[in-house]
């Protein structure tokens, strides 16, 4: 029998499964979904810097900003309990 791909670890398979790869795969699952927080984060600060230095301006200086918050805003959720813990 032959290894064709990687384990995919279920419900009865958690046991059996390499417990190191899946500790592996969920720190770094947390650790991208955190760096993806703090990027927006980040451009949230600038952004709230950038409505309090140009005041009645802010909706035509700022406006990149906010382009950017709110396409990054969907992708940088904690999405909960990694994919190989969920029941199918």
């Amino acid at each position: 029998m032959s290894n064709v791909g990687p384990v995919k670890a279920t419900r009865e398979t958690l046991y059996t499964a390499d417990r190191a790869e899946l500790y592996d795969n969920r720190d770094r699952l947390v650790r991208d979904q955190w760096v993806k927080i703090m990027k927006l984060r980040i451009v949230r600060e600038k952004l709230t810097e950038c409505y309090h230095r140009e005041g009645v301006n802010h909706m035509q200086n700022c406006r990149e900003l906010v382009e950017r918050y709110l396409r990054d805003l969907p992708g940088a959720q904690i999405g909960g309990r990694p994919p190989y813990y969920r029941e199918e």
